[in-house]
């Protein structure tokens, strides 16, 4: 990877759909949150919409059990037809594109229960959390069938809020995730982490690619340039993400021209990956997947810091970050070598000649043993 001149990095902003980017984070969603008595559920909304938790957003319906109070939507889950409902049909709910089911009890009540089984029936992912003294029980986070994930709770603490908010990110539909975060900003921590997690590995799996390819005479200096621009549009891409979920407002271009500038310095990471990578081919690749890993997730999370605390992001911040991060690059450069080195089915290997065959099984022995006798961190 190579250092890249500011005309390049806009030149390589001036790719980037951030209007596109703008609309999938702005996107409207539907959060149901339904309880047994109406009040718990919308004690759950409230801790959810807000750090102070003082009202509710308008994106989310809370209601009791039974549906009443639900507000009216353009859609509708209703039974199938008037000649199949009984007397134990589900009752009429709007279409959430994900569901908080509370309880105070394990086991869900008959009325909680079929609104569950509502749920499920339309793959619309929901999240039981089990609340108050019974939340205690050995067995109130167990999952039942049907259920998608359980999360035990005694009180509506910060912490709790916390571990409830990590689950719901979980189950949320992807292109709905980050929209969900930036309505309600509890939800913001579990999101972030999990799109700078993305990112960094997605940065990393590209740079191993490459790796192998730049140990073919000819191709490194080409390839070696490709790194650069697509790892830091990866990267610019992730930062435009992190502000708009945090809370940032601004016309695009401005935006992410805020994100460039209180950067700086932290893109000089990447002279750190062109040195190590360019000492000797096959032992450069695994510390460049490595360094993109860490690099990613270095410059994700100090602009995490900027957008969400307004801490200025320096020198010595970005050296931090980068510290923390090498060891779950050297991890994440691990994985993708054990991963690649596995035997594919035969009918994939019939598709590569054998020469093809034996030279990819010769270089990736060789990177696995060169992984294995890498030094441990210091420090």
């Amino acid at each position: 990877m190579r250092s890249l001149p500011l005309r390049s990095i806009w030149q390589i902003v001036s790719e980037i759909n951030l209007a596109e980017i703008q609309r999938e984070i702005e996107a409207p969603f539907h959060l149901l949150i339904a309880a047994d008595n109406e009040p718990d559920a919308e004690k759950a909304a409230a801790r959810l919409s807000s750090p102070t938790g003082d009202f509710v957003d308008p994106w989310i319906t809370v209601t009791d059990s039974s549906g009443t109070g639900l507000l009216s939507h353009s859609t509708e889950i209703t039974p199938s037809s008037p000649a199949n409902q009984s007397s134990t049909a589900q009752p009429s709910l709007p279409s959430p594109d994900c569901a908080l089911l509370i309880s105070n009890h394990p086991e869900l009540s008959p009325a909680l229960h079929s609104l569950q089984q509502a749920l499920a029936a339309r793959s619309i992912p929901s999240l039981i959390v089990v609340t108050g003294p019974e939340a205690k029980r050995s067995d109130s986070a167990i999952t039942r069938r049907g259920e998608h994930v359980r999360v035990a709770i005694t009180d509506w603490s910060n912490q709790s809020v916390a571990r409830v908010a990590a689950a719901l990110v979980q189950i949320v539909p992807a292109p709905l995730r980050l929209p969900l975060a930036r309505r309600l900003p509890p939800l913001r921590p579990a999101a972030l982490n999990m799109l700078i997690q993305e990112t960094s590995q997605v940065n990393a799996s590209y740079s191993f690619t490459t790796g192998l390819g730049e140990t073919v005479p000819g191709l490194n200096f080409v390839l070696g340039a490709g790194d650069a621009i697509v790892l830091t549009k990866n990267q610019l891409m992730m930062a435009y993400k992190i502000a708009l979920v945090s809370g940032k407002s601004g016309s695009p271009q401005k935006l992410l021209g805020e994100i460039v500038g209180v950067l700086g310095s932290g893109f000089l990471f990447r002279q750190l990956a062109r040195q190590m990578s360019g000492l000797i081919p096959v032992w450069g690749i695994v510390p460049k997947v490595a360094v993109a890993y860490a690099g990613t997730w270095a410059i994700g999370r100090a602009v995490t810091v900027w957008a969400t605390e307004g801490q200025k992001i320096t020198p010595e911040l970005m050296s931090d970050h980068y510290r923390e991060a090498m060891e779950q690059g050297r991890q994440a450069a691990k994985r993708i070598v054990d991963n690649a080195r596995r035997p594919r089915p035969a009918s994939n290997a019939k598709k590569l000649p054998a020469r093809t065959q034996a030279i990819s099984s010769r270089l990736l022995r060789r990177v696995g043993k060169r992984i294995s006798r890498l030094p441990p961190r210091k420090g």
